[in-house]
């Protein structure tokens, strides 16, 4: 049987179920909003944990329901995986209402939804 982790020790962040909760936490994120690598990793515990975040999104299934689209880099840079994955991104952002200019959020901070966990 697990013994819980001493106070102040580290904590694995990553692991089984890091997809899942990061995946739960992006379907909070309203539509009309984004949030960052960086916000979803905070929430979870870690802020060093963004890129694995990153991962996480990029491992959703085809079809899927988590609005991945609304996860932005710092700053509100769209995503950087591909111009295709981009052009989609903030096409799905501005159906929301959202305006992207050169690859960014315009107005991020306002847009920005820090309402996670």
């Amino acid at each position: 049987m697990r013994s819980a982790p001493e106070p102040g020790s580290p904590q694995r962040i990553v692991g089984p179920g890091f997809h899942a909760r990061v995946h739960a936490l992006v379907a909070t994120v309203p539509p009309g909003f984004v949030t960052t690598y960086g916000d979803v990793a905070k929430a979870l515990g870690s802020r060093n944990v963004a890129r694995h975040v990153g991962f996480a999104m990029a491992a959703l299934p085809p079809g899927s329901d988590v609005p991945w689209w609304r996860v932005v880099a710092a700053g509100g840079r769209l995503a950087m995986a591909s111009a295709l994955v981009q052009r989609e991104q903030g096409k799905r952002l501005r159906a929301e209402g959202l305006v992207v200019k050169n690859g960014r959020v315009v107005g991020f901070a306002a847009m920005r939804f820090l309402g996670l966990g």
